[in-house]
């Protein structure tokens, strides 16, 4: 049986998203995902650890793992995950923070 079928998976999932409330990333509370920052088959003595969660909405979720990661089965980290929030706060800061003064001015 994986893990992910257990019941400690599932407190650890409801924990998570219930501490959090809205995606870390983008604030959007629709389709939330808890992400383990210390990946999970790798870190299984964290496994279970709220504080080893963050909840991400399903296209931050994506976007991290097809962007920044390349697969759920990369070995991911807490640093890779603050480097992926540190690059989309400058993402945005570059292009939508700019477009929203754009229209401001207008």
């Amino acid at each position: 049986m994986s893990w992910r079928n257990t019941r400690e998976y599932r407190i650890w999932r409801v924990q998570v998203i219930r501490r959090d409330k809205v995606c870390q990333i983008c604030g959007s509370n629709q389709e939330r995902n808890a992400h383990h920052l210390d990946s999970a088959s790798y870190f299984a003595d964290k496994r279970y650890l709220p504080n080893n969660g963050v909840t991400l909405c399903r296209q931050c979720h994506t976007n991290f793992h097809t962007n920044f990661k390349r697969s759920y089965r990369t070995k991911c980290t807490e640093y890779d995950y603050n480097n992926f929030v540190c690059l989309t706060n400058y993402y945005k800061s570059i292009f939508i923070d700019k477009d929203e003064n754009k229209n401001e001015n207008i």
